[in-house]
C-alpha cells in the first residue's frame, strides 16, 4: 500500500524539486529519489507530524483559517524551539489546503535563497495579506518572530469568532422570513386548491387576503406559474451574487449597516476594535504611523472606514496630529478621541490604541449578546403574526360563509 510522501530536493545543478510522491516506506520513496539523482533535503509522510501540534489547531480549509492555523502551528513551533527551516517543512508537510501548501513552497524556495520570510511571504499578496507581512515583518527586525505570529494568530482568531457571531445574528431573523415564506408558499400549493373548491361549492365571494392566497395558489398550480417562480429565484439570487462583486452596492450596502439602531453599533464597534488592535501592533512593532493606520483600515475590511482612513492619512500628510484630523462618526466617539489625543502627547499611543481596541471588541460582544437573546422571541412572534394573519384572513372567511348557509 503506498503512502504520500512530500520531498524538498536539489538536482546535480542545484536547483530546488519539491512535490508528493507514492511509496510504500520512506526508505523506498528515499531510494526512488536517489535513483532520480536528486539530493533529499526534507521527507516525511503528509500527516507524520500531526502529533506534534494540537488536533485543534489542523487546517481545515478554507484561506483564512489554513492561514490562521499556519500562523499558529509556525508560532508554537518556533517558541518551542524549532529551527525556522525544520519548522516552516512541518507546517508544510501537515497542510490540508493545497492551495497554502503550493503558497507555502514558494516561500520555501525564497526563503532559500536568502529571502527574509517576510519578503517571501510580500510576493503573495493574496495569500498573505499585506497587513501580516507588516507584523511578521516588525517581528523579525525585534527578534519575536515566534511572539509576532501567536498574537497575529489570537488576533485573526478572536475576529474571526465576533465576525461569526455577527453574520450568525444577521442571518437568523433572514432565515426565519425565508422559512416563513417557504411555509406560506407550500400552504398556498398544497392547501389553497381545497379551500378553493370548497369555496366555489359553497358559492362564497373570496375578499382581501383570501382572494390574494387564492389567486397565488391558481397560478403556483400551473407549470407557468412554477416556472416563474424559480426563474425569479434564480434571477434574483445570481444579481445578489454580482452585486456583492460591485464596489460601489458594497460601499452603499456597509453604509446602510452602520446606520441600523442595534446591529450598527456591533458592527462599527468591531471594525473600530480591529482597526485599532491592529494598529496597535504595528505601531508597537515600529511600523510607522500612515503604514499602520492604512493597514488597520485593510483589516478591518469595511470600505466605510477605509475612506475615512484615507482622509485622516491625507491630513497626517499635511502636518496635523492623528487625534486632530479625527471628526465624528460610527467609529470614532469621544473616549477614542481623548484617548489617542493623551497617547500622542504621552508617547504612549500604541499602548493606547491597543486599550480602545480591546474595549470596542468588548463594547460589539456585550451588544451581541444582547441582540441575540432578543432575536429569538422576536422572531417566534413574527411567525406567530403570520400564522394569526393566516387565520384571520383565510379560516375566518370560510368559516363566515358556512355559517351564511345555515
Amino acid at each position: 500500500m503506498n503512502n504520500a510522501f512530500l520531498y524538498i530536493a536539489r538536482r546535480p545543478d542545484g536547483s530546488r524539486s519539491s512535490g508528493v510522491l507514492g511509496a510504500e516506506s520512506w526508505h523506498t520513496a528515499a531510494t526512488e529519489l536517489f535513483e532520480r539523482g536528486l539530493t533529499v533535503v526534507f521527507l516525511d509522510r503528509e500527516r507524520s507530524v500531526h502529533a506534534l501540534l494540537r488536533p485543534s489547531e489542523r487546517f481545515r480549509g478554507g484561506s483564512e483559517k489554513a492561514r490562521l492555523a499556519f500562523y499558529r502551528s509556525l508560532g508554537t513551533l518556533l517558541t518551542a524551539g524549532c529551527s525556522f527551516s525544520r519548522s516552516l517543512h512541518i507546517c508544510i508537510a501537515r497542510s490540508d489546503s493545497p492551495a497554502l501548501r503550493e503558497a507555502l513552497l514558494g516561500t520555501l524556495a525564497r526563503v532559500e535563497s536568502g529571502r527574509s520570510f517576510s519578503e517571501a511571504l510580500a510576493g503573495m499578496p493574496r495569500e498573505f495579506p499585506p497587513n501580516d507581512v507588516a507584523l511578521i515583518r516588525a517581528g523579525e527586525q525585534m527578534g519575536s518572530l515566534d511572539a509576532a505570529l501567536v498574537r497575529l494568530a489570537g488576533r485573526m482568531e478572536r475576529t474571526s469568532e465576533l465576525r461569526g457571531r455577527i453574520t450568525g445574528a444577521i442571518a437568523y431573523p433572514a432565515w426565519v422570513f425565508l422559512a416563513s415564506i417557504a411555509i406560506m408558499v407550500g400552504l398556498a400549493v398544497t392547501t389553497m386548491p381545497s379551500i378553493t373548491s370548497l369555496l366555489r361549492e359553497l358559492g362564497a365571494r373570496p375578499s382581501g387576503l383570501l382572494s390574494v392566497s387564492i389567486a397565488v395558489s391558481e397560478a403556483l398550480s400551473q407549470p407557468g406559474g412554477r416556472l416563474a417562480l424559480f426563474g425569479a429565484t434564480v434571477v434574483l439570487t445570481l444579481t445578489g451574487v454580482m452585486l456583492q462583486t460591485w464596489p460601489a452596492f458594497r460601499a452603499a450596502r456597509e453604509t446602510a449597516l452602520l446606520r441600523l439602531p442595534v446591529l450598527g453599533k456591533i458592527i462599527a464597534d468591531r471594525c473600530a476594535g480591529e482597526f485599532f488592535s491592529v494598529c496597535a501592533e504595528l505601531l508597537h512593532a515600529g511600523v510607522g504611523i500612515v503604514e499602520s493606520i492604512e493597514l488597520g483600515a485593510n483589516a478591518a475590511a469595511n470600505q466605510v472606514l477605509q475612506r475615512t482612513a484615507k482622509r485622516w492619512i491625507g491630513k497626517i500628510e499635511s502636518g496635523e496630529t492623528w487625534s486632530s484630523s479625527m471628526e465624528g462618526g460610527p467609529f470614532i466617539d469621544a473616549m477614542t478621541k481623548t484617548m489617542t489625543e493623551l497617547g500622542e502627547e504621552t508617547g504612549s499611543l500604541p499602548t493606547l490604541l491597543g486599550a480602545i481596541g480591546t474595549h470596542r471588541l468588548s463594547e460589539a460582544e456585550a451588544r451581541l449578546r444582547l441582540l441575540t437573546s432578543l432575536l429569538e422571541p422576536l422572531a417566534m412572534l413574527a411567525i406567530g403574526g403570520m400564522v394569526a394573519l393566516f387565520v384571520s384572513g383565510v379560516l375566518i372567511p370560510i368559516y363566515n360563509a358556512i355559517g351564511g348557509i345555515r
